[in-house]
């Protein structure tokens, strides 16, 4: 099946050439690539590739869409794949998205699961929404976790790798140039689902995306335009989510149910959360997980997905000894991980963590940085 990849890219040469010699040697021979390279800075834009590949150059920053956008206009074939320079392209995941397309009679966007290069965990495996906020699902578990191991239909996946058809690109009206920054895949796929198409990640198709997990790269430079994009994406596509953050908590909390059991009912709520709506999700675990919260402590971090929280510095020594078992509400879990006198001198068998992404796991498990 002739097909078309495109690579957005704004720096880093070196980093662009491992990105397609692995495409090189995941892909068919016919496969076409094209490198939508553009920067203000005309230095940038001096590097070669090795392979056969079209390169476009424009010495402006065109921002995403707008890269997207012009570089559709020299793909000549149906099946076409976004991806970001600074993607690592594991052995089977163009053929993973290529059957998935086929069988599917309405795939509008298949997108990839995305995983950290530091640790292996995964970064993106569709996106699920509250009311106030989106979230990645299963986002911190390990690349091979049981509940991303199948295909997920979803509302919205990132574009670092997002296969689609020509023909749909060209009839949902391409990339919404109004993005700048952010939120142009979710846009998309909502706009896909206005004409009857599915979004749908394929969990064998997997790569290393460094995005996030490495602040000197191309999109940290335009941070400011966040949010920008934010506010239009909420006021264009707010109407559209669907609200799916609890039926998810749901199958997290069927898992745990089924791998951990849940022998205390009744738990002290630590929330560490930056979340406004966090009343909902104290709801949707309670309900999920059928326990009882005796008691809930606020505790917010300063920022979104705080990458550390040290339990003893935050809760103070005597919250060590509590006999109380604890639910730990956080952003992410693995904000946990670096806890070990904690771990150590409590009794944290019945302790249980719950972040925004939608994960529900035993304490004991993050303690052993095995989930």
């Amino acid at each position: 099946m002739e097909q078309t990849i495109i690579v957005t890219f704004h720096k880093n040469p070196d980093m662009l050439n491992y990105c397609i010699k692995r495409l090189r040697a995941t892909c068919p021979v016919d496969t076409q690539i094209i490198i939508m390279a553009n920067n203000s800075n005309s230095d940038a834009l001096k590097f070669e590739v090795e392979g056969n590949c079209k390169i476009l150059r424009i010495n402006r920053n065109l921002q995403y869409p707008k890269a997207i956008n012009y570089a559709m206009q020299y793909c000549q074939t149906e099946i076409v794949t976004f991806m970001d320079a600074d993607v690592f392209v594991w052995n089977g995941w163009n053929e993973a998205l290529l059957q998935k397309m086929t069988k599917i009679e309405n795939a509008g966007a298949l997108g990839a699961k995305l995983v950290n290069p530091l640790n292996n965990r995964i970064l993106d495996f569709g996106i699920m929404y509250s009311r106030f906020n989106a979230a990645h699902t299963m986002m911190g578990l390990l690349y091979d976790h049981p509940l991303a191991a199948y295909d997920r239909k979803v509302q919205a996946a990132c574009s670092a790798i997002l296969m689609t058809k020509r023909s749909l690109f060209r009839e949902v009206g391409g990339m919404d140039e109004e993005l700048p920054y952010a939120y142009t895949d979710c846009d998309y796929c909502f706009r896909l689902r206005d004409h009857g198409y599915d979004t749908w990640v394929v969990a064998d198709s997997i790569a290393y995306h460094r995005g996030s997990t490495d602040t000197n790269n191309s999109k940290s430079a335009f941070s400011y335009y966040r949010a920008d994009a934010k506010g239009i994406f909420g006021m264009k596509d707010y109407a559209k989510i669907d609200c799916d953050m609890e039926a998810n908590y749901k199958k997290s909390a069927a898992y745990f149910r089924e791998t951990y059991g849940i022998t205390a009912r009744k738990f002290l709520l630590i929330d560490f959360t930056t979340m406004y709506d966090r009343e909902e999700y104290y709801r949707y675990v309670s309900e999920a997980l059928n326990l009882e919260f005796l008691d809930i402590w606020e505790r917010p971090c300063s920022v979104r997905d705080e990458k550390r929280i040290i339990l003893y510095n935050t809760l103070g020594f005597s919250c060590i000894d509590l006999t109380t078992p604890v639910l730990y509400f956080v952003d992410t879990f693995i904000s946990l991980f670096e806890n070990r006198l904690w771990f150590t001198m409590r009794n944290i068998e019945n302790d249980i963590v719950v972040d925004r992404h939608g994960n529900i796991l035993p304490l004991t498990a993050i303690a052993n940085k095995i989930v």
